[in-house]
């Protein structure tokens, strides 16, 4: 940040008092600068055995394929979010009522939560609605552009997601990604029970 948001002064990284973290702290002030965590939430839509992808037009990862995501905003639910951000890259419209919950993760190395929900839609054609997405493709596993994932820790995940709507049988999932791990548990194995 720089600077403090109260009064303008330099900032310092330091460990303020009764914390166990270094921080930015204002040189001036009693002002301290938390950087948390950033949510990021997508949505996976399915249509029979299909599921929505898209291929990124923007850094990182231009040209490599991905689920719709981006980051939530203030004011904002995560349905809302995630109902958004499937918009504004595919222009598909859904209600944020309709979205259950398929994904809890931590990327610690980024410092991000992601969230991810599931909704099934017929299957309808999406034209290209902005340049930050080069295609968008309802795809069978089988066409599942697998090596060339921009994301390639989400691999087991979308696999698993490929088999809970050919099985009709969705859990929920929490996981961490992380560059010398993955790790899945199934919490939830039943969407009936």
């Amino acid at each position: 940040m720089g600077f403090c948001y109260r009064c303008g002064n330099p900032l310092e990284m330091r460990t303020p008092e009764g914390d166990d973290q270094q921080r930015e702290c204002c040189t001036a002030c009693d002002y301290v600068h938390y950087t948390n965590p950033r949510i990021l939430v997508s949505c996976l839509i399915y249509s029979g055995t299909k599921i929505l992808w898209i291929r990124r037009g923007l850094e990182p990862c231009r040209g490599l394929w991905a689920m719709p995501a981006g980051f939530m905003e203030q004011g904002e639910s995560l349905q809302q979010a995630a109902a958004r951000e499937l918009h504004e890259e595919t222009g598909l419209k859904i209600d944020p009522s309709g979205l259950q919950l398929s994904v809890l993760s931590s990327l610690t190395f980024i410092d991000e939560v992601y969230i991810v929900f599931r909704c099934f839609h017929e299957e309808v054609a999406l034209p290209l609605c902005n340049d930050e997405i080069l295609e968008v493709a309802w795809l069978e596993e089988s066409e599942a552009p697998w090596e060339q994932l921009a994301y390639p820790d989400t691999e087991p995940f979308m696999r698993s997601f490929y088999r809970e709507v050919c099985s009709g049988k969705f859990g929920i999932y929490l996981g961490e990604f992380s560059r010398l791990q993955q790790q899945l548990m199934k919490l939830y194995t039943d969407a009936s029970m």
